[in-house]
């Protein structure tokens, strides 16, 4: 027996979804100060603009109208439809009172409804000399049988303390090993000449990157998806940078980079995917994507200063380029898993 509900969050009930997000950002505060703030019109446009290959449900644990803990759930339902990921979190006045257990009971629940065979989330990790992250979240994963199946760091590079005669210089080193290349940059959907090669390289994404033990499938990308996907990023108001470098003789997409500006956003942004196809490497394109999508947010946003990515932590040679042009580390962030 609970003293509190578990009910779906309806982006219509007013109400409810502010004391859903002031409990997010009470949860924010406690837990991960000092890292990406939370974006109130990224999180509220997302209840109903969800990415065009993931079902999401948001729950929240209520009493008296009150907020007590969240929980969102993602289903990818075009691939990895094994996988169920989640967020939760309990308010910091709610700790040690039976929310975030409950919650998790319902996402499982939930997962075996669905047919989900493996559940996974991204839990932050403190580190020495990094923000104050709280273990708890940590604790509460591992305590519940969830078992960490990838190591991750976060990092985040200030624009405004960036050498850019040291930048500069990586450039001009880079191009010097990318002969037989060229650079495109653009915002928004993909002009069609580079759709198939862009849709590709999203699809290594899931196969290239290091995994650990994470249960994360192949996945299929095609252009119809990455068009998709870009109207639901225009429609949630969302500034996405992009630049690539094409193989000059064979017309092929060598590497790819995005930078998503979230609608709101003055003083953050998120780096998305990054990677160079393996029949390119050794041609410092990673460095030179890196450095072309900086360049791009301070065009486009010029007062933007911090720009966040993520790496697993055995991925030492992206590790090595983002460090080279400013990247900081943060925090860890792990992903803790269960199957069922």
């Amino acid at each position: 027996m609970t003293y509190f509900d578990i009910v779906r969050v309806d982006p219509n009930d007013h109400a409810l979804v502010q004391s859903w997000f002031a409990t997010r950002e009470a949860v924010a505060a406690r837990d991960w100060p000092g890292t990406r703030p939370l974006s109130p019109v990224y999180t509220w446009a997302a209840l109903v603009l969800a990415s065009s290959d993931v079902r999401r449900e948001r729950w929240a644990a209520v009493r008296d109208d009150r907020v007590l803990g969240y929980l969102d759930l993602s289903l990818p339902f075009l691939d990895n439809t094994h996988l169920m990921n989640l967020e939760l979190g309990a308010h910091p006045d709610e700790r040690r009172r039976g929310v975030g257990s409950a919650l998790l009971r319902h996402a499982e629940q939930r997962a075996a409804e669905e047919g989900r065979t493996s559940i996974s989330s991204w839990v932050p990790v403190p580190v020495e000399g990094g923000a104050a992250i709280s273990p708890d979240g940590s604790h509460f994963a591992a305590h519940q049988g969830y078992r960490t199946s990838l190591e991750g760091a976060t990092r985040a590079c200030d624009l405004d303390a960036v050498d850019d005669s040291e930048l500069e210089r990586l450039w001009d080193d880079a191009w010097e090993r990318a002969e037989g290349f060229e650079l495109v940059t653009f915002a928004g959907a993909p002009p069609a000449e580079l759709l198939d090669g862009i849709a590709y390289l999203h699809s290594r994404m899931y196969t290239d990157m290091p995994l650990g033990d994470w249960d994360l499938q192949e996945a299929a990308v095609d252009g119809e998806r990455i068009l998709k996907e870009a109207r639901v990023r225009r429609l949630r108001g969302e500034l996405h940078l992009q630049a690539v470098v094409r193989h000059k003789e064979t017309g092929s997409i060598a590497g790819l980079t995005e930078v998503i500006v979230e609608a709101g956003g003055e003083e953050h942004c998120i780096q998305g995917d990054t990677i160079v196809d393996p029949r390119f490497r050794g041609h410092r394109l990673g460095t030179i994507l890196k450095i072309a999508n900086q360049r791009a947010v301070r065009e486009w946003r010029p007062k933007m200063r911090y720009v966040w990515t993520g790496n697993a932590t055995s991925n030492t040679h992206m590790i090595a380029i983002n460090e080279a042009v400013g990247y900081r580390l943060v925090h860890h962030e792990n992903v803790y898993q269960k199957k069922r």
